[in-house]
């Protein structure tokens, strides 16, 4: 017998396990991405699908590489229903690795069903060919495989394509008699599959050992078969008939008798022959099934105790492929093999793939604390491992399942850090901006991670080429940017023409409608007006924006004071909804009724009361039960009370609370009579506004105004010098509303409240200075907020006549904001006005303790940094300069 030997023609089912289980991707993200990418808000729906179809492809070739075939099949079907039509590329590489996964399972039909329909584009027309070359392989057309291969050119291939390319040509040499040339192209072969993956290189090494011997397979009936085996049993010959009878039974078959054969052949293997005990243990489970107990047995003694690395991996592999994902007896000897592996006394030369699997399985099983200590315990023991990309990829998969984005970019970044050569730097990039967006977006995070957001999407839009993708990227960049709280850094991208030219005006005008809406929540209403006034005739918007610019600019010239424009805008706006037909009613009503509402309100604010009552009756009469209408008797309520008619102003916010129960603003207008009637000041009237307020908690518990009408009760109940029962209620605002981000208001009332009672109780004086000085030194306190408690903390030691304590807590609010660096334009106007307070209430210590020169600094800098007071501070310098002896010399 010549020294080619192998387990002959049963071709079919060693295909099935081998055909192309290589990744051809960007980053192979892990296995089990199951759940879609939430958008995380209207604008974002392109972007969020690709990612999806990101993480759906990389799972595909991650379950393709793992031998996971039917997930690798359903996971790229999942990722080609989500391109868009247009994207030819990408969906033609997903149609291949829908392809290689079918060939993985089988299914032939099928696989050269999508081959056919494929359109693949001249990038990937080459790799087509090659998988049909692989089809007519399986059917052993030798002629046919032929034809195709001469029409290919690998000369594109990664190395998976070339592996399998050279592997094809090997097999036609041996069918053509060229040994010589059939040992090079193996060769290649496996030189190639090397590069690739193991997992691949076994896959390879395993059919260039069967195809050499298939090519010295003669056609030698069973009788004879069983004739030479049974004259030369004990022999090494004997034992290579014994696997070529066990594979023409099994070829028959008749599988009994071939597992019979090769049982009865590992029995009487001597230790002389112990290098063959390796081949027969793979054809025992590749004959018996990786799904039987023989099967399963024969697996794992040959992926453990066995001498070739390359039978080992193909016996691993077979186990992996039949069992990663079960939680049954197959699942669980698959992980005592993965154990005895992995925990052996010695290294065991599979022991990083086997760590990798494992990880896999535990992600599988959802068992993540035991799936990142493989991971990182494969990272940690084998740096070099070709597992490695994979097992930072995982522990990405894992960490965005659990919505633990920030540690998710992290690995992301890390992987792109190490392989920065095989992976696509803008998909990358978008995911882990996309990462951070998410992190700050589900309320876990701050501005730093839509700042960490705005710098990835910057990266991916600078190597951005897709029109479509660029512009998502680049509406995602302002948004991030103004969800950070950088509203210049936005400004400056939409004022950039070169980052505007890569988006289309959709995207751009989108932009635009985003930053003027957040000036507007900033209070910059005039710049928001001038911005919006700029660019809203433009010709490239279209009627959607238009109107949402046009709805947008009549509030803002509303809240800039430029009443006499708002009719201008609400007429334009009027005027788009006349032309254009949405065909919605609704919402062309809420268009029309909020205008009206608007433009009333500019009527009111002209003094020109009875057109703006008229508008508002007439408002109510056209759009009865619409939210304009309600509101309307909220903006007329208001009104009356700027009157000082606080009665009729009762009157109807009573009306619409009891009339409109369910309305969005009756609870809102039970907060407002309950201001009312604190503006009366009487302390009945302080008590009718508690009542009022409890029925906002007792009839809307659901509302955002609980939290501050029991603020003002705590507020009303300090008026009626019930200190106690006030401290009390802001208490339990803290305990029930602990995650608002307002909940420093009650903080910083309790501790107002707390230091009232100190000549009560002195303790009480220490609690709340020190609630002041927490609120002043934590960093996630809004700043105008901070800066208020430094007051108070230097105002309650000024009152109690502790004068150095209370010099001491001025100036270290004055250093903070303005000495170390000058903070004041991000105090708002809030901040500003308490700072000013503070720098006045400093300026004057000084002045008492005859530290002219410095009270008159103070001042200064109070005019110079533009506080609220300048004029006085200015009048205060010179007052104290005609004082000072130094300007009497001069």
């Amino acid at each position: 017998m010549n020294r080619y030997f192998s387990w002959a023609r049963y071709s079919k089912v060693v295909v099935r396990f081998a055909i192309f289980g290589w990744a051809f991707g960007t980053v192979g993200i892990a296995l089990g991405q199951e759940n879609a990418i939430p958008l995380v808000h209207e604008g974002q729906d392109l972007l969020a699908k690709r990612n999806e179809v990101f993480w759906k492809g990389e799972s595909a070739r991650r379950a393709l590489q793992s031998g996971l075939y039917e997930l690798a099949e359903r996971y790229s079907q999942e990722a080609w229903d989500r391109v868009d039509g247009d994207d030819v590329e990408q969906r033609g590489k997903l149609r291949l690795l829908q392809v290689d996964a079918l060939l993985g399972r089988g299914l032939y039909e099928e696989a050269q069903s999508l081959l056919t329909d494929l359109k693949a584009e001249a990038g990937l027309i080459q790799s087509k060919f090659l998988r049909e070359a692989v089809l007519a392989l399986v059917e052993e057309d030798e002629v046919g495989t032929a034809g195709i291969l001469e029409i290919v050119d690998a000369s594109g291939f990664d190395f998976g394509e070339r592996a399998w390319h050279s592997l094809i040509r090997g097999w036609l040499d041996l069918r053509s008699g060229d040994l010589e040339g059939a040992d090079i192209e193996f060769s290649e072969a496996k030189r190639f599959a090397d590069g690739q993956s193991p997992a691949l290189a076994a896959q390879i090494a395993y059919l260039v050992f069967r195809y050499q011997l298939e090519s010295e397979e003669a056609s030698i009936s069973i009788g004879d078969l069983r004739l030479n085996y049974e004259a030369s049993r004990g022999l090494e010959t004997g034992f290579r008939y014994g696997q070529l009878l066990a594979v023409a039974l099994f070829d028959e078959g008749r599988s009994d008798e071939a597992i019979e054969v090769v049982n009865e052949a590992i029995g009487e293997l001597p230790d002389v022959y112990e290098n063959l005990r390796d081949q027969f243990l793979l054809l025992q489970l590749l004959l018996s099934g990786a799904d039987s107990d023989l099967g399963q047995s024969a697996a794992s003694e040959l992926a453990v105790d066995g001498e070739s690395l390359a039978l080992q991996r193909i016996a691993l592999q077979h186990l992996i492929s039949e069992s990663l994902g079960d939680e049954g007896r197959l699942g669980e000897a698959l992980v005592e093999t993965l154990d005895s592996i992995v925990d052996g006394t010695t290294t065991h030369p599979l022991a990083a793939e086997a760590l990798y699997y494992r990880s896999v399985r535990h992600f599988q099983l959802r068992e993540y604390s035991e799936m990142e200590d493989d991971a990182y315990r494969l990272m940690d023991t084998f740096p070099d491992s070709a597992y490695r990309r994979g097992s930072l990829t995982l522990l990405a998969s894992a960490s965005w399942e659990r919505e633990r984005f920030r540690t998710a970019a992290s690995f992301l970044s890390q992987a792109g850090s190490e392989f920065a050569e095989s992976l696509d730097g803008e998909a990358l990039s978008v995911l882990i901006a996309d990462c951070y967006f998410r992190a700050g977006n589900r309320g876990q995070g701050n501005a730093e991670d839509f700042t960490s957001a705005a710098e990835a999407y910057e990266i991916a839009l600078s190597e951005s080429t897709e029109k479509e993708m660029a512009s998502q990227v680049y509406f995602q960049l302002i948004l991030s940017h103004l969800k950070a709280g950088a509203t210049e850094e936005a400004k400056i991208v939409l004022d950039d023409p070169v980052l505007r030219a890569k988006s289309d005006p959709l995207k751009v005008w989108r932009g635009e409608w985003m930053l003027i809406k957040q000036m507007r929540q900033d209070g910059q209403s005039n710049e928001a007006h001038e911005r919006i006034s700029r660019y809203v005739n433009m010709e490239e918007m279209n009627s959607g924006l238009r109107l949402r610019m046009l709805w947008l600019g009549s509030k803002l010239a509303y809240e800039s004071g430029l009443h006499g424009e708002t009719k201008v805008w609400v007429e334009d706006m009027n005027d788009v909804l006349d032309e254009i037909d949405f065909g919605d009613d609704v919402f062309e009503n809420q268009v029309r009724s909020d205008g009206m509402l608007t433009l009333a309100e500019s009527f009111l604010e002209l003094g020109e009361e009875e057109a703006g009552l008229v508008l508002l009756t007439r408002l109510r009469e056209d759009f009865e039960g619409s939210e304009s209408a309600e509101r309307s008797y909220i903006v007329q309520a208001r009104y009356l009370s700027d009157q000082d008619l606080l009665v009729e102003a009762g009157q109807l916010f009573t009306y619409l609370f009891d009339n409109f129960p369910s309305s969005k603003y009756a609870p809102l207008a039970l907060f407002e009579t309950a201001l009312n009637a604190e503006t009366r000041g009487l302390d009945e009237y302080l008590t009718q506004a508690m009542e009022l307020l409890d029925r906002i908690a007792s009839d809307y518990p659901d509302s955002d105004l609980v939290y501050y009408a029991r603020l003002k009760q705590g507020d009303l109940l300090r008026k009626l010098n019930r200190y106690g029962t006030a401290a009390i209620v802001y208490e339990q605002l803290e305990d029930t509303f602990e995650d608002r981000p307002d909940r420093y208001l009650a903080q910083i009332s309790l501790a107002d409240t707390l230091i009232a009672q100190a000549s009560e109780d002195p303790s009480k004086f220490e609690a709340g200075i020190s609630r002041l000085e927490l609120l002043l030194d934590l960093p996630d306190v809004p700043i105008g907020l901070r800066v208020e408690a430094g007051y108070k903390r230097g105002n309650a030691w000024e009152n109690k006549g502790e004068h150095l304590k209370a010099k001491s807590a001025y100036w270290d609010l004055y250093d903070l904001f303005v000495g170390e660096e000058n903070r004041v334009q991000l105090l708002g106007k809030k901040g500003q006005y308490w700072l000013s307070r503070a720098m006045f209430e400093l300026a004057e210590i000084f002045e008492d303790q005859s530290e002219l020169d410095k009270a008159i600094e103070l001042y200064e800098e109070i005019e110079a940094l533009g506080l609220i007071g300048g004029a006085i501070a200015r009048a205060r310098v010179d007052q104290l300069k005609r004082q000072t002896p130094l300007v009497e010399g001069q």
